[in-house]
């Protein structure tokens, strides 16, 4: 195969691609300028502008305190609040009050041939309100081709929006302000009324004060009298029941006091008589000890002994039944007493209780008139905040003030018609040059061998330039030469000496290669057959005699009649074309097989020219039958979609061999460096020092010389 180290590669070069699409790139650049004409002549005016600046403020600027209905709480609100701003600028009835502020300064700014309304809606489009970026500043800008008044136009636009909008800023402070006072009034007749009828209720009620502290007295009356009713007659069932006990078990509680066996046993009197007893009783018992029955003393004795003893009881049984009786008796008494302390009590918890329904009554709606009072004086006081609000806020600086008025205009501005011209001219140039790049980048044809290795997956067995003059010619003649040199190797190394060429789809570029390379076989002095077995268009080079291999295959002729010889380059070279029977394409593939394997005995070389693969059957067929084929893919033709379709198609047949063969290469246009290799094997000197000048400066010297040479003309 062929060395391919040398082979020119493929890249977007600007001045290359410009050379090969220059009729499309005048054709946008001619567009673009005649487009850029119009707005040239219009844009390019030299006008005059004036602006002044107003400040946003986020916050309202106060003069006494703040207000919740003039602050803006969020930065969208803020953007809102800009935008309406800016609108209020150019409205209506700002732009009328600015105008009769200048009618009014003897100034006039408006056209004669124009009335007030449509020069105000003239001032509506020709007025810019622009926010300043990154600050709270806002430009109201006016431009005209004339310098003069413009500043006053847009000072008396600023002033007479800065006034609407400071009247506006708290919306109908006016209206709002009689409405308060209004109210201010209605409050304090109607606290002086309930403050009367207070007065009135606090005589009745004996209170100088109704707070939210301040508790009805009966409540607290009603509360004691009913406790104290409560205490009394738990005091007087308590009585009852220690009476009751008494009575019952004879002896006092352990809550009354001492019972009447204590009081017995601790009285004096019986104590000392009781004494007394046991130590009589004591004595007789000594004597009546020893002595017996009927012993005289002993009666006595004993009869005294139970006379002490009775006297002593009966002492005790006096004691306890006075005691009894006492204790009955004040038991008595704290019952009476308890039952009248709680007769009294109930009878003056009756009369509270009947007394605090009214008092309760007269109280609450005190209470409610104090409370009716304090909202009224609440109520007062907001309004009265409101209304100190109103008269001063109404008066502040607000969200707008003036920073810069505006100036009067000194020098023009604007880019310049020639400016605007150059830049034009510039983009025409560079779109003409990115639209002949893009061309190229959507350019989807083959055009260098590259492209083709990196499609096809192979090498290229050869590649020949585009015919272009002279120089051209001759170094084509060397790529024929090493494709030659190319084929006899393979002849020496396999043996094999027919080889087919097959193009994707263009006519005509596999019958040029072969007999090109034929030529040059025959040069070398080999012997070689060119068969044209093209069913799909048949070369009339080859076909001179009329008959030929269509005619062989279908018996109507034989070898011998059909061989004819042709000259190409100054050789003549023996050749069978494909005959006359085009209707039926190739008939009889093993008469052709036995043909070939003939002509291969006779001959160095055969070659044979096919169909195209993706045009005609017949070349499936036959690249079938001779196991064989060099793919001639031509430059700037054929699509890469369509090699991808060639390669696909020949993996399915799968060939003994194939091989690639690119024609058609462009030397000046898409060739990469095929300019820089042919002019060093035409000069046989290294490109570098041949191109003393760059490809521009060399072009502008040819027109030199060209322009010199026609000037001495």
């Amino acid at each position: 195969m062929m060395d391919t180290s040398q082979l020119p590669g493929r890249g977007i070069n600007p001045l290359r691609s410009l050379r090969t699409h220059y009729r499309i790139s005048i054709m946008i650049w001619l567009l673009i300028v005649l487009a850029g004409l119009p707005v040239v002549w219009i844009k390019g005016q030299s006008y005059y502008g004036v602006e002044s600046v107003f400040q946003v403020s986020p916050n309202y600027m106060r003069t006494l305190t703040t207000d919740k209905e003039v602050e803006l709480q969020s930065n969208q609100q803020y953007r809102e609040f800009v935008n309406h701003l800016s609108t209020t600028v150019k409205r209506y009835d700002v732009l009328q009050r600015a105008l009769k502020r200048l009618q009014e300064a003897k100034i006039e700014v408006q056209p004669k041939a124009l009335s007030e309304r449509k020069y105000i809606e003239q001032l509506q489009k020709t007025v810019t309100v622009k926010p300043v970026a990154d600050t709270y500043m806002v430009r109201i800008g006016l431009e005209g081709p004339k310098k003069e008044l413009l500043s006053e136009v847009v000072n008396a636009i600023t002033t007479s929006f800065l006034e609407t909008t400071k009247s506006e800023q708290i919306f109908g402070s006016v209206e709002r302000v009689d409405a308060l006072e209004g109210n201010d009034k209605r409050l304090q007749e109607e606290i002086v009324q309930l403050e009367g009828q207070r007065v009135q209720l606090s005589e009745q009620l004996g209170l100088t004060t109704f707070g939210e502290t301040t508790v009805n007295p009966y409540d607290s009356m009603l509360v004691q009298a009913r406790e104290k009713y409560t205490g009394a007659s738990i005091e007087r069932a308590h009585a009852e029941a220690t009476l009751q006990a008494f009575l019952a078990q004879r002896e006092t509680p352990t809550s009354v006091g001492r019972s009447i066996m204590e009081m017995r046993l601790q009285d004096n009197g019986l104590q000392a008589l009781r004494n007394e007893v046991v130590k009589r009783s004591e004595e007789l018992a000594r004597t009546t000890a020893g002595l017996e029955d009927k012993h005289p003393a002993k009666k006595p004795a004993l009869a005294e002994y139970e006379t002490i003893n009775k006297r002593l009881q009966s002492r005790e049984t006096e004691f306890e039944q006075a005691a009894f009786d006492n204790v009955k008796s004040r038991l008595v008494a704290s019952l009476r007493q308890t039952r009248q302390v709680e007769d009294e009590v109930q009878a003056n918890l009756k009369k509270i209780e009947g007394q605090a329904a009214d008092y309760a009554r007269s109280f609450q709606k005190a209470m409610r008139l104090t409370s009716d009072i304090r909202k009224r004086e609440q109520e007062q006081k907001e309004v009265r905040d409101r209304l100190n609000y109103l008269q001063n806020e109404s008066r502040a600086i607000g969200f707008v003030r003036l920073v810069t008025p505006a100036l009067p205009a000194e020098m023009p501005m604007g880019i310049g018609k020639t400016k605007l011209l150059l830049i034009v001219l510039l983009l025409a140039t560079v779109l003409a040059l990115v639209a002949a790049i893009a061309l190229d980048l959507v350019d989807r044809r083959i055009h260098t061998v590259n492209d083709a290795e990196k499609l096809f997956g192979i090498p290229a067995a050869g590649w020949q330039l585009e015919e272009g003059g002279l120089p051209s010619q001759i170094f084509a003649k060397e790529q024929t030469r090493r494709f030659a040199s190319t084929l006899i190797r393979n002849r020496t190394r396999s043996g094999k000496n027919v080889f087919s060429f097959a193009s994707v789809k263009t006519v005509g570029s596999a019958t040029a290669v072969i007999l090109d390379t034929a030529a040059v076989v025959r040069q070398l002095g080999l012997t070689v057959l060119v068969l044209d077995a093209n069913s799909f268009s048949p070369s009339p080079v080859l076909n001179a005699l009329g008959q030929g291999l269509s005619d062989y295959l279908s018996g109507q002729a034989d070898l011998e009649s059909i061989h004819q010889t042709v000259s190409h380059q100054g050789e003549r070279i023996d050749a069978v074309g494909f005959g006359s029977q085009l209707a039926g394409g190739v008939q009889r593939l093993d008469l052709l097989k036995q043909a070939v394997s003939q002509w291969s005995q006779q001959y160095d070389f055969v070659l044979i020219d096919l169909p195209p693969v993706l045009l005609s059957a017949d070349a499936e067929l036959l690249i079938d039958a001779l196991g064989q084929v060099f793919m001639v893919l031509e430059a700037q033709s054929v699509s890469r979609g369509e090699v991808t379709r060639a390669k696909r198609l020949l993996e399915k047949l799968d060939p003994e061999a194939v091989g690639l063969y690119v024609s058609g290469i462009p030397v000046f246009r898409q060739g990469g460096y095929m300019k820089e290799l042919m002019v060093e094997t035409l000069t046989k000197e290294r490109f570098s020092r041949f191109m003393s000048l760059s490809n521009l400066r060399l072009q502008l010297e040819l027109l030199r010389v060209r322009w010199v040479q026609r000037r001495n003309r």
